[in-house]
């Protein structure tokens, strides 16, 4: 027997199998980071953040049809709580919001959706920075595949851009057991972007909905109506009651 090349073969598998537990264990670290650091894949199973039992921040409100959520979306948009509803659904409250600044969006059983988020003044973009802005958001989930920007707001530099963005998925939407769900599927979220030259780079988004929906013969989009009054509605220790809100038909 050659012990020279028996030697060498026996490193060879060595250093082979020690490289393919090397690439496991990295494999499987990227997959925990993944799924534990990014904002996006956190609020795949849970978009509302739990409240605080320290914080003793309230709001509350009443209005003249039936929601089905009430949301309070933190200014910095880490954190959205869900309001409890009340009275068949005309009145909600939002307890234990720690002290800061946020702005409500209210989702109406008869698909009405009605917000105050503070975007920003609305942008004057060229034609090539606007359609690349509408792609790169159309882009970025390709689970959905219908897009549709209500909104955006441009800062005072110039530089950082948010939008209030819908998706829906009427068709072909399987449960993780490969059943079709039997139903479209909804979302809202807010979207950051930072400008690149001409061009946007996404840099963050925060799912405000996601609901299953039953599919109507004609999916269509939801038409938001910005409210001023449901935001920048600043929050310390005292329950605030914004009593009776009136909002507006949609427009057909």
């Amino acid at each position: 027997m050659n012990l020279k090349y028996s030697h060498a073969k026996t490193q060879r598998r060595k250093a082979w199998d020690f490289r393919s537990f090397a690439a496991c264990n990295l494999c499987v670290i990227f997959l925990l980071f993944l799924f534990t650091a990014s904002p996006l894949f956190a609020q795949a199973g849970r978009i509302y953040t739990k409240t605080n039992p320290e914080a003793a921040g309230a709001i509350s409100g009443r209005v003249s049809l039936e929601l089905t959520h009430a949301v309070a979306v933190e200014h910095d948009r880490v954190r959205v709580f869900l309001a409890t509803l009340n009275d068949g659904g005309r009145s909600f409250r939002f307890e234990r919001l720690p002290v800061g600044k946020y702005d409500l969006v209210l989702f109406a059983k008869s698909g009405a959706v009605y917000e105050g988020l503070a975007l920003g003044t609305p942008p004057s973009l060229p034609e090539t920075s606007r359609k690349n802005l509408e792609k790169r958001i159309d882009v970025a989930d390709s689970f959905f595949n219908r897009t549709c920007i209500h909104r955006t707001g441009i800062s005072a530099d110039g530089e950082n851009l948010l939008a209030f963005v819908e998706r829906y998925r009427a068709n072909d939407v399987l449960k993780q057991s490969g059943e079709a769900l039997g139903q479209m599927v909804r979302r809202f979220e807010v979207i950051e972007l930072a400008r690149a030259e001409d061009d946007w780079q996404m840099s963050a988004s925060r799912h405000l909905y996601r609901e299953g929906e039953p599919i109507p013969a004609s999916p269509q989009f939801r038409k938001p109506i910005h409210i001023p009054a449901l935001g920048e509605l600043r929050i310390i220790t005292t329950p605030k009651d914004l009593g009776e809100i009136p909002l507006p038909k949609p427009a057909n």
